[in-house]
């Protein structure tokens, strides 16, 4: 019997009566469970919920079986359909990383906070998103270094980025071949960019726009599909940039 306190990501159908249940655990990392019988029950295991399962191990397909289960912290509920948007992105993207074992509950830790904070946040939740998937690309090895120029490595303010999510000067996009594959940061987005460590400090005055939002998702996207070798879809995230003008 194992015990562990876990976040449920996402739910799937499974037979007529029984769900499969995907996780990220405080013990054990994401975890795949088998709820036989769930949806014959008045009581759900509802997404969003931080529940204590009592688990069997694996037997078949990978599965943990779920004996038994109580919720510790309902995180469905958000100020604006914005917030409950940028939480899932939350889940979503945390639902297709991999991450090393060893460092399970750093990463718990981190969804449940940004999910935390953004009960707490009205507006502005793409901006928290970002700043969570920045500590998260940090913790995972593959930090996105906006301080510094992938060219010359000189510190700068980045003007624009490669197909790689790397950030370059003014300097070397001037010497760069007018066919060169970079795209341009807008000013809007260059100063997001900057204040993303201390974000929650400047959700009130900062107006985010498709522009900014088009152009920070794909130096996101592109730096993680380079880091990890492997192409990021987050069909919530476009839920999301749908709230903005």
């Amino acid at each position: 019997m194992i015990k562990t306190v876990g976040l449920i990501l996402n739910t799937y159908p499974y037979s007529e009566s029984s769900l499969i249940l995907k996780i990220i655990s405080w013990d054990h990392g994401p975890i795949s469970i088998i709820a036989k019988g769930i949806r014959r029950k008045q009581e759900s295991l509802m997404r969003f919920g931080e529940y204590e399962f009592q688990l069997y191990p694996p037997k078949e397909e990978g599965l943990y079986l779920l004996k038994d289960h109580a919720l510790i912290r309902d995180f469905s509920s958000y100020p604006s359909p914005q917030s409950w948007a940028a939480a899932d992105c939350g889940l979503e993207l945390f639902s297709k990383i991999f991450f090393p074992q060893p460092d399970n509950r750093e990463y718990y830790t981190l969804i449940t906070e940004y999910l935390k904070y953004l009960q707490k946040t009205k507006h502005n939740g793409i901006l928290i998103f970002w700043r969570m998937f920045s500590r998260l690309l940090k913790m995972m090895g593959v930090p996105l270094n906006f301080s510094n120029c992938a060219i010359c490595t000189k510190e700068c303010q980045p003007l624009a980025y490669n197909p790689s999510g790397e950030p370059i000067c003014a300097d070397c996009k001037a010497t760069l071949p007018f066919d060169h594959a970079y795209r341009d940061l807008s000013s809007s987005a260059q100063k997001i960019i900057t204040l993303l460590p201390e974000i929650g400090n400047h959700l009130e005055e900062i107006k985010v726009n498709q522009v900014d939002i088009t152009q920070i998702n794909e130096l996101f996207l592109f730096h993680y599909s380079s880091m990890q070798k492997q192409n990021m879809k987050l069909k919530s995230l476009n839920v999301l940039c749908q709230f903005y003008p």
